[in-house]
């Protein structure tokens, strides 16, 4: 009897590793069904709309703590057809927290079997106190919106329905700690440098953000566990990033103002960065390290 189950879980298990895949596949039971969204070629229909949230955005970097201070205004614009009822918003930041999803799912091989710099990483991450704290929701009156956390999601909701074509601002203020990135393996962190008494910081999932809204699946408001990748809606953003005097930023976007923050020299250099053929330093090694 044993044999036997053992020959069938074999024989099991080559037949669903050897399933072929046919690259010529219709893809029928892969789209969505055709409708006024979209057509039978995946091509958007007369009736195809898209969601937008604008963001303004002023932040901080706070070096003595480590780390980053927010305040956001945000514009929601329904082009849906929905009335919606409720928000819905990405908190990326909260599974660094102690009680997150991916924090209580995570597995270790045993302590014997690890090494002291896994071991201290296991430390750092039990102690670290991770995530957004969310300090006020308001809405553009400055009167405070119901709100709930729910993990790596926030929900919001509105003094009244958002129905087809209307917009809706409001506030979120926050902040979270910056990880030890030698310590703790994230898509973000900073390092320190003794001999220079300074750090390098990494930022990413940094801004609270609002979720995809779509016909196919409503609201996309899945936990967040820290691999994968998201959608996101598009929108116009306007950042004002305040960091120490001897830091220099790196993002995207267009830079408003070159003239307060970059000498003669390293406007010079942006200007030709933008056609240049090859990477160009705007703040060079040297003037990095002076």
């Amino acid at each position: 009897m044993t044999v036997s189950r053992c020959i069938l879980l074999v024989l099991f298990t080559l037949s669903v590793n050897a399933a072929p895949r046919d690259p010529f596949k219709q893809l029928d039971d892969v789209w969505p069904t055709p409708d006024e969204m979209r057509r039978a070629s995946g091509a958007p229909g007369p009736g195809y709309w898209q969601q937008r949230a604008d963001y303004v955005i002023d932040v901080e970097l706070d070096e003595a703590k480590n780390r980053i201070i927010g305040s956001e205004k945000i514009t929601y614009h329904n082009n849906s057809k929905d009335t919606l009822e409720y928000l819905w918003l990405q908190l990326d930041q909260n599974i660094y927290a102690p009680t997150s999803d991916s924090a209580l799912s995570r597995t270790t091989s045993g302590i014997s079997g690890m090494s002291y710099k896994g071991l201290e990483a296991l430390k750092e991450r039990m102690k670290f106190d991770g995530g957004h704290k969310i300090t006020a929701v308001k809405d553009a009156a400055g009167k405070p919106l119901e709100h709930v956390v729910v993990l790596t999601n926030m929900r919001i909701v509105p003094p009244k329905p958002l129905k087809p074509g209307e917009s809706f601002t409001f506030s979120v203020d926050w902040n979270f700690n910056i990880s030890n990135a030698k310590l703790m393996s994230m898509r973000m962190g900073y390092e320190f440098f003794e001999q220079d008494k300074n750090h390098l910081y990494a930022i990413a999932q940094w801004f609270p953000r609002m979720c995809a809204y779509t016909d196919v699946t409503g609201w996309q408001n899945k936990q967040y566990l820290g691999t994968g990748e998201f959608a996101l809606e598009f929108g116009d953003y306007l950042v004002r990033i305040t960091a120490p005097a001897d830091h220099v930023v790196a993002s995207t976007g267009v830079l408003q103002n070159a003239e307060k923050i970059l000498s003669k020299a390293q406007r010079e250099r942006l200007a030709k960065a933008a056609k240049a053929k090859k990477p160009v330093f705007i703040v060079t090694p040297d003037e990095a390290k002076a």
